[in-house]
């Protein structure tokens, strides 16, 4: 019994993951845009193309960078790099 509540659990909670990224924006800004108004536990990723991946609702911030690197490659994004995190740039 107790193994059929940890596996809708399991499932539930991955779904609520991935309802924060983002995959099929056309427009890079409009992407970082609906990014901005996330709430915490986020990450914005962009690769040499001009491709972009975003995360939101993960359970940690290292969660969402991994999540918004998948994403912008997952797009076609090229050497995609995390550029911003809970509303933070980063810079190299």
């Amino acid at each position: 019994m107790l193994k059929g509540y940890t596996i809708t659990f399991a499932t539930v909670s991955a779904l609520l993951v991935l309802s924060g990224c983002k995959s099929t924006y056309d427009d890079t800004y409009e992407l970082y845009q609906d990014y901005r108004l996330q709430t915490n536990n986020k990450a914005y990723a962009i690769g040499t193309n001009k491709i972009a991946g975003a995360s939101w609702g993960a359970r940690n911030t290292r969660e969402a960078a991994e999540l918004a690197i998948k994403t912008c490659e997952g797009l076609g994004g090229v050497n995609c790099n995390i550029v911003d995190v809970n509303g933070s740039s980063l810079s190299k």
